[in-house]
């Protein structure tokens, strides 16, 4: 194993995004720290937390902290994490969220695969120690479907995945260059559906490698309890899937059948859990009115 970790490319920076869950990150660093394959630089991303994070960021030559003004949201701080991290000579960005926890084998995994595409997604394991299969999705653009791969997807490397979140994708840096930043204004929710569509669009498939692992806290687990009413996941899932499907939709009447569907279901949902209300309502015709304009913005929440 010495000798292929030798043959491997170097040149992999880690894009670390957090927000007030300082106990996570540090696990996550501690994980990215250990990489049996080392990184060249874990880039760290706050989103202006609140929770003192500054006080446990390790004091490590590879570690880079980066603490942004204003939290902007998860989609800012990988456009900006991204940008930060291209001024540099590295030859892959993994891209993950604060509540990563790669396995020790994680990053060299990816890179034992990185002839099969410039795109190589982890394989996301939930906290009950099932494989989160919502992370790496398909895609049909005629009829804005999504569908989780199958769990026959994990067995063999290569299967081709149209969508991912950005929770551990390793991504070839001229590719970056060549496809852009991923959008900063989707505060958070379908930025990284929306990266991963536009990569397939200029022709690149990113595809799952199933022996690189990463445990994400965030995925509970099969079946996932019902989280409350959250007025920021409710306005901007709405908005920003609607959005992608319209830019990236290949049929315009399947569109606006879609649009209708989550038009219905953005209101019978909240009525069936008791949480249509004024404010909830104007929420959701706010986040249709918007997805019809094709108006991604960070919206400013008042306090409940």
């Amino acid at each position: 194993m010495q000798t292929e970790q030798t043959n491997l490319p170097g040149g992999t920076a880690a894009i670390v995004v957090t927000y007030n869950r300082r106990a996570l990150l540090v696990q996550c660093l501690e994980r990215l720290l250990a990489q049996t394959l080392p990184l060249e630089r874990i880039y760290v991303i706050d989103n202006a937390s609140t929770d003192g994070t500054p006080d446990v960021i390790p004091d490590h030559e590879r570690i880079e902290y980066l603490r942004l003004p204003d939290n902007l949201g998860g989609a800012y701080g990988f456009s900006r994490g991204v940008e930060h991290a291209l001024a540099a000579s590295h030859a892959y960005l993994w891209l993950m969220d604060d509540d990563c926890l790669p396995e020790p084998d994680a990053h060299l995994e990816l890179l034992r695969h990185r002839d099969d595409s410039e795109v190589l997604c982890s394989a996301v394991v939930a906290r009950d120690g099932r494989y989160d299969l919502h992370q790496r999705r398909s895609f049909d653009a005629v009829r804005l479907r999504e569908f989780e791969l199958p769990a026959s997807s994990y067995e063999q490397p290569g299967a081709a995945v149209d969508l991912f979140t950005f929770v551990s994708v390793l991504l070839r840096t001229d590719v970056v260059r060549r496809a852009g930043l991923p959008v900063d204004d989707y505060f958070f929710m379908y930025d990284d559906s929306e990266y991963a569509l536009r990569l397939l669009k200029l022709g690149i498939t990113a595809r799952l490698i199933p022996s690189s692992r990463v445990w994400h806290h965030g995925s509970a687990g099969s079946p996932s309890p019902r989280a409350p009413y959250n007025p920021l996941k409710h306005y901007y899932n709405t908005r920003n899937q609607l959005i992608v499907y319209r830019q990236y939709g290949t049929s315009a009447p399947w569109y606006l059948l879609r649009f209708s569907v989550k038009t219905a279901g953005a209101f019978i949902r909240l009525a069936q859990h008791r949480e249509l209300n004024r404010r909830s309502a104007s929420l959701a015709a706010q986040a249709l009115r918007d997805a019809l304009k094709g108006r991604p913005y960070v919206r400013q929440f008042a306090p409940s």
